[in-house]
């Protein structure tokens, strides 16, 4: 009886809480569509949990019972899924996005795309991520350690600069080539002063294949830029603002202290007259007596002790002793360098390292704006953008300001013709200090760069004057002197316009068959102003009132015009995509520049305002003068044929032949006729593999080979084959011209051939992707010069008798760590790369040399030390040589007067006494490679190579619920790098110089325990380098600069659209919030702070780090 009770309260129970649950269900009905705003059918919607489903018909719509709080899931193939919880509302409406998977997605290839499961040629894409919320004033910048196969220097901090990039080696000697820039289907000269905001993709073309529909100009690659463009849907207003810090990068080198520094340089000079004294030269040694009264910041000139002396360093007396109870000064008590039982005392004032590097470099800001009005339907669509940036510079005075116009717009004219145009403007303005004044480069030439020579500036510079407090001009030099005087003296900046844009038809005759015809241009005007105002040479000196003014003008004019037919036919598993057509391209240049000077006034900065020349005896005053120039001109005429074919989506060909012909040449060697085939196979697709073992782990396979031929003429002047005549100035009163140089109208095209075998793999459904390619390019025809007898007034004259080849491997691989199981769940992706190229001279002009060898020099063989081997140039089957390093390098240094007796035969030819066999206690003991006491450019080592022979990056990104990390890193490994901060020190090869506090780690009698040389004034004893100016240093001073940079890390935040609609009523679509690092750190071993160009780091414009806040805003 209990039993049955039990039983009839729990029926009764179950019976109420169902009639609850039917209470509240209710039915939910909605419409699905797609990103363009096009119904989805067949969507799966189902109740997370249940059994319970429906799908939706070809309306889009579904109808389905739910209860409030249910979790509907829609998920469809080839749609990302969604989850949506059921609220009050029984009307759900969603917008499914689409989700390409890695081999769906279309990638941009020449005149035309293609899907990326078809591709068959050595093709990269950028990662989208890399670009998202970068900071970068210079598009190209993203490209590096995103892709691999490519090369990317950036060698200055400078606002808008663009780096150096070259493909797969380059086709020059040198590993130079610049590639081919498209923006939009223009031809532009570089991505300067594009908005990386208005960025959609960016796609590289590698191999020969690929590029080979490009023609001539695409020897060095392709990169193929497409910003963004109107989506399907209701129009939206997209506003971005970023406002970011740039912080300074500091020297990381430590520097003498003025006491240090007057020290050191009077043990330096004492060691340059001991050496002397060994070598009987009384001249030399009074010479060196009369440096310690010189005009050196070390030394006690009698000319600073006025107010406006250069320097403060000046012998104590009754006069200038009041001086010590002055802030700042300061004494030292030193022995004579010449007489040690005299002692010198020395005041001085000190102005450190940092803070003269605070005269120079400032934190500064950079504000960004962009808005982006899009839309599209099925008449057409539109996008257009306006942007503007201003970039102080981490270098007092350096400036980028862009202001900037995009826009993309597409008509279809009823059911056959579609228009499409893009237009692009930009003004860009830009200011570089320092430079152009007195030729001064200041990114760092042979004499050392603005930063490492100002940084260097001698402690004891005097810049105010002592009694007044005025501003003194220190050293009468831009990058030594005083930056409170010498910043404000000239007017060097520069205005470039840009312009470029297209329009192209497309009119569809039969549902195969099209007429694709564009037109574009590209214009670009760029003007330069110098100006210098009326300045005084250095502290004390002599003004100089001849306000010297310059403008350059420089226009650039390019257009191209194509129209092509295109056939595209699909039949029985069969498919075939036909392009056939021709192109013509013109390009002209135009330069105008003048030159004046005399002005009255420093207020007006044009030469209207200078002085008319005039001739007082023999001597013109107010020199003037202008130019014009009609320089560079070509015109490219050229037929293209491609034709794609593929069956069953298995079996992949594409072959493209391209005839071009350049104004370059002459006739009979105008045109040439470029092919380019590539094949490919998809594995997995095939009937035999699906069922197999291997393929429920690699889902996807595809092996492909590829072949073509570029033309390059690039590396010829555009009037190469015509005799040019330069401007002989006057001769007995009468203008004249000279050959400049002498032509060979013969010259052919280059022709680079690529042969890539690449590998396309995809593992557990795509979750892990690798793709490999190994190349092999040769440029045949190689343009270089042959040597000829000087007696015909020339040195040599352009041939086609070299070929270059490259070798190298790309490896690219991305994994999907952890998948989201819902939308919103949390996803872990990260990716890398890898690039390795050699390079081979396999041909050179003949010289009557063994392997027509050049540009490079004798070393004794350290395997067979009595012969000689050829290296640091050119040799025919061999590797090329130009970046390498070969020099002296010291085994210690002497510390007794033992080994210097041991070694008393060995002859150093580089010494500047008559005498060279010359040692001193603490100098370097120099390396013999051939034990012959011989000390010369035989015995230098090989110390590395200052290309970077590993290059690649690597990126992590992940995201849960709206928040998402991304973090870039790129690397570059196998190179040298020689610090010019410590090494000019070392060398004292300015007399003046401060040096880093290395100086203080080398031998004398006073440090016996030193390790490093024995320091001389000026380099005299050749312990740094073999010559007095710091030339060829020794090789232990080079450094690896192996790097890993962490390019970019960003956190961001996408507000929920729910959120947005319940706070905000929908009226605003997205919102997201994201903090960016960008060139955060450098993990290297490097002393210096700029490790990413091998060879001399002359003191270059370091990038700054950069910490970024933005907001997009999606109305």
């Amino acid at each position: 009886m209990k039993l049955k009770c039990l039983r009839l309260s729990l029926l009764a129970v179950l019976s109420l809480v169902a009639s609850v649950t039917f209470a509240q269900t209710k039915k939910i009905t909605g419409k699905i569509l797609n990103d363009e705003a096009k119904p989805i059918s067949g969507v799966s919607v189902t109740i997370n949990g249940k059994q319970t489903g429906t799908q939706t018909n070809t309306n889009g719509e579904y109808s389905i019972d739910a209860a409030q709080g249910d979790v509907l899931v829609f998920s469809a193939t080839g749609f990302a899924t969604r989850e949506v919880k059921v609220g009050a509302s029984q009307t759900i409406d969603l917008a499914l996005e689409t989700k390409v998977s890695e081999l769906d997605a279309v990638v941009v290839t020449g005149y035309g795309t293609q899907k990326r499961k078809e591709v068959t040629g050595a093709v990269a894409s950028v990662n989208a991520k890399a670009f998202e919320h970068s900071p970068n004033t210079n598009v190209a910048t993203v490209l590096q350690g995103n892709a691999p196969g490519l090369r990317i220097q950036q060698s200055t901090g400078q606002p808008g600069s663009t780096p150096s990039i070259s493909f797969r080696g380059g086709t020059e000697f040198g590993g130079g080539g610049t590639p081919l820039f498209i923006v939009d289907g223009v031809f532009v000269t570089s991505l300067y002063g594009l908005d990386i905001n208005d960025v959609a993709s960016i796609d590289l073309l590698k191999d020969a294949a690929s590029t080979a529909i490009y023609g001539a100009r695409a020897a060095n690659g392709v990169v193929l830029v497409t910003t963004k463009k109107g989506k399907k849907g209701k129009a939206q207003v997209t506003y971005s603002y970023s406002h970011t810090t740039n912080y300074i990068r500091k020297n990381p080198q430590e520097y003498l202290s003025a006491s240090d520094y007057i020290r050191m340089n009077r043990l330096g000079i004492q060691a340059r007259f001991r050496g002397d004294s060994l070598d009987n030269n009384t001249g030399a040694m009074n010479n060196d007596r009369n440096q310690i009264l010189g005009a050196w910041g070390w030394a006690v000139n009698s000319g600073w002790r006025g107010a406006e002396g250069l320097y403060t360093t000046q012998l104590l007396n009754n006069q200038n002793r009041h001086l010590l109870s002055k802030p700042g000064w300061k004494l030292l008590v030193d022995p004579n360098p010449f007489n040690t039982s005299q002692i010198d005392s020395i005041i001085f004032t000190d102005l450190g390292a940092r803070e003269r590097e605070a005269l120079i470099l400032q934190q500064v800001n950079t504000s960004e704006h962009n808005v982006n009005f899009s839309g599209a339907n099925d008449q057409g669509s539109y996008a257009l953008s306006l942007g503007t940036v201003k970039d102080n510079g981490m270098i007092i005075g350096s400036l980028l300001k862009r202001m900037n116009l995009n826009f993309n717009g597409g008509l279809n004219v009823g059911k056959n013709l579609k228009v499409t145009t893009n237009i692009g403007v930009y003004n860009i303005e830009q200011a570089l200090p320092y430079g152009g004044f007195n030729n001064v480069d200041p990114e760092g030439g042979a004499s050392g760069g603005l930063l490492q020579r100002f940084v260097g500036v001698a402690p004891t510079v005097r810049y105010l004057n002592d009694t007044s407090g005025v501003i003194l001009p220190g050293p009468n030099d831009v990058t030594l002197g005083n930056p409170l005087y010498w910043s404000n003296l000239t007017v060097n900046n520069t205005n470039e316009q840009r312009f470029l844009g297209g329009i192209n038809l497309e009119y569809t005759i039969l549902p195969f068959l099209k007429v694709l015809a564009s037109g574009s241009g590209f214009y670009r005007y760029t003007n330069n102003n110098f100006f210098t105002k009326t300045f005084q040479q250095g502290n004390g000196g002599a003004f100089n009132t001849n306000r010297a003014a310059s403008f350059n003008n420089n226009k650039t004019i390019q257009y191209t015009t194509n129209a092509f037919l295109q056939f595209n036919k699909n039949f029985k598993g069969h498919s075939i995509t036909a392009l056939a057509g021709g192109e013509f391209f013109e390009y002209k240049n135009y330069v105008n520049s003048g030159f004046s000077q005399g002005s009255p006034t420093d207020l007006i900065p044009w030469l209207t305002a200078s002085t008319p020349p005039s001739v007082q005896g023999t001597t013109i005053v107010n020199p003037a003068g202008a130019s014009s120039n009609f320089n560079q001109w070509e015109r490219i005429a050229s037929a293209i044929g491609r034709v794609n074919y593929t069956y069953l989506n298995r079996y992949l060909l594409t072959a493209v032949v391209r005839v071009d012909g350049s104004s370059r040449l002459k006739k009979g060697n105008y045109y040439g006729t470029f092919p380019g085939v590539s094949v490919g196979w998809n594995l997995h697709n095939e009937n035999f593999y699906k069922g197999s073992l291997v393929s429920k782990y690699v889902s996807s396979i595809k092996p492909r080979i590829s072949y073509g031929v570029n033309g390059n003429v690039n590396s010829l002047g555009f009037f190469a084959t015509s005799q040019i005549y330069n401007n002989a100035g006057t001769y007995n009163g009468n203008g004249g011209t000279f050959v400049g140089s002498y032509i060979n109208s013969d010259v052919r095209w280059e022709r680079t051939n690529s042969l890539n075998f690449g590998l396309d793999l995809g593992i557990l459904d795509e979750r892990f992707t690798l793709t490999a390619d190994y190349f092999v390019r040769n440029v045949f025809d190689k343009l270089a010069g042959l040597p000829i007898s000087s007696q015909t007034g020339f040195t040599s004259f352009t041939t086609n008798l070299a070929q270059l080849q490259n070798k190298g491997i790309e490896l690219a691989a991305n994994a999907k760590i952890i998948v989201p199981k819902k939308q919103d769940g949390f996803s872990l992706d990260v990716g890398a790369n890898y690039f390795h190229v050699k390079s081979f001279a396999k041909k050179l002009p003949f010289n009557g040399l063994p392997g027509n060898r050049q540009s490079g020099i004798f070393v004794w063989d350290p395997k067979n030390p009595g012969q000689q081997m050829y290296v640091r140039g050119l040799v025919e089957g061999e590797r090329i040589g130009l970046d390498e390093v070969w020099a002296l390098k010291y085994d210690g240094i002497y510390t007794d007067l033992a080994k210097i007796a041991a070694n008393a035969n060995v002859w150093n030819t580089y010494l500047p006494y008559a005498n060279r066999r010359i040692k001193q206690l603490g100098d370097a003991q120099w390396h013999q490679v051939n034990k012959n006491d011989t000390i010369d450019e035989r015995q230098f080592v090989k110390v590395g190579r200052t290309t970077p022979q590993h290059m690649g990056g690597f990126n992590i990104s992940s995201s849960f619920k709206g928040i998402r990390l991304y973090a870039g890193f790129d690397y570059a490994f196998g190179f040298i790098i020689l610090n010019n901060y410590r090494q000019r020190g070392l060398s004292q090869v300015q007399g003046s110089q401060n040096s880093t506090t290395d100086v203080l780690n080398t031998w004398s009698p006073t440090n016996p325990n030193g390790t490093l040389p024995r320091y001389y004034w000026a380099n005299n004893g050749r312990n740094y380098a073999t010559d007095g100016g710091g030339n060829n240093p020794a090789a232990n001073f080079w450094e690896k600069g192996d790097y890993v940079s962490l390019r970019e890390l960003t956190l961001s935040y996408d507000l929920a659209s729910q959120l947005l609609q319940k706070y905000l009523g929908g009226k605003i679509k997205g919102l997201s919030v994201n903090i960016t690092g960008t060139n955060l750190v450098y993990f290297s071993g490097y002393s210096g702070n700029f490790p990413e160009v091998g060879g001399f780091d002359q003191g270059r414009f370091p990038l700054p780090k950069r910490l970024t806040f933005g907001v997009r805003v999606m109305l």
